[in-house]
């Protein structure tokens, strides 16, 4: 098969998938968790933590999930980018990813510096994912001292495991540790 050939098939197949994110424009400014416009759809980031009230040296859960507001139901197969600051110090950064929509992470204070991911690795969203809806654990001195924190997720990819958005969108959430 000649090259030319090969070109067009490929850019056949992958036109659908660049187009669908090539007019995600204004994705928010991040700081207020402004419902954000991915193509067609408004998106809002749910958030939990378990416990409401975070200590410390203890177990901390975070869930989150992008909810299309238009339906109500969570954006599948979403990749974030979350990176945990103190003082203006970065402790924890890596990408995460849900087939579901749903992302839970349980940080577990321990010795281990920096720290580990319990979690698999998925090579094509270049991600930690949960096993079957489990949690993703983190052992690590990440919330091991009270005071503020930061939380920064970064939304860099939906509806495709290695399908990246063009701007990532971004929210912010402060987080105090008794």
């Amino acid at each position: 098969m000649s090259n030319s050939i090969m070109l067009i098939l490929l850019s056949l197949i992958l036109w659908p998938l660049v187009n669908n994110y090539a007019n995600a424009a204004e994705l928010g400014d991040g700081h207020n968790m402004p419902t954000s416009n991915l193509g067609d759809r408004m998106a809002d980031l749910k958030f939990q933590t378990v416990p409401t009230d975070l200590s410390s040296n203890h177990n901390s859960e975070f869930d989150f999930s992008l909810v299309d507001n238009k339906t109500g139901n969570n954006i599948v197969h979403v990749t974030y980018l979350l990176e945990i600051m103190k003082d203006d110090k970065r402790l924890f950064t890596e990408s995460v990813h849900s087939h579901d929509g749903n992302v839970k992470i349980l940080f577990v204070p321990s010795k281990f510096q920096p720290y580990t991911v319990n979690a698999n690795f998925d090579v094509l969203s270049a991600s930690y994912v949960s096993d079957f809806g489990g949690r993703i654990k983190v052992n690590g001195m990440i919330f091991t001292v009270p005071g503020n924190y930061k939380m920064i997720l970064e939304v860099t990819g939906i509806d495709h495991d290695n399908v990246f958005l063009p701007s990532p969108v971004k929210f912010e959430y402060d987080l105090k540790f008794n």
